[in-house]
């Protein structure tokens, strides 16, 4: 089932994860937050994004071949330091960043879709 508030974050660092989970919660969306990105495939169908720290791509080659063949719209977050992993149709977030930054990029989907 398509949930239009559910979205899917990815991130291995535990402070970066509880952030995002925060930050968008708090506006009113369902989060789903994993570790890896194998922990989330089995539970994750359609959302309306993932948000994706760009090391959980830099350090699972899983991640890095199933990025782009992912259905769902991408939020990949980057530290602008690190080379970009091919991000395909994803947007670009740089960290750090604001939530309010997280939340308006959100909100820009809805608006689009």
């Amino acid at each position: 089932m398509l949930s239009l508030s559910k979205i899917v974050v990815i991130a291995a660092d535990a402070g970066l994860r509880h952030s995002l989970t925060f930050a968008l919660e708090v506006e009113g969306y369902q989060v789903e937050a994993h570790e890896t990105w194998v922990e989330c495939r089995p539970s994750t169908g359609c959302c309306l994004c993932k948000i994706v720290d760009d090391q959980v791509i830099h350090n699972d080659s899983e991640a890095m071949r199933s990025f782009n063949d992912d259905n769902n719209v991408m939020i990949l977050l980057v530290d602008g330091l690190s080379p970009v992993p091919p991000a395909g149709r994803a947007k670009l977030l740089v960290k750090p960043f604001d939530g309010s930054d997280l939340v308006q990029m959100v909100r820009s989907l809805t608006c689009a879709a």
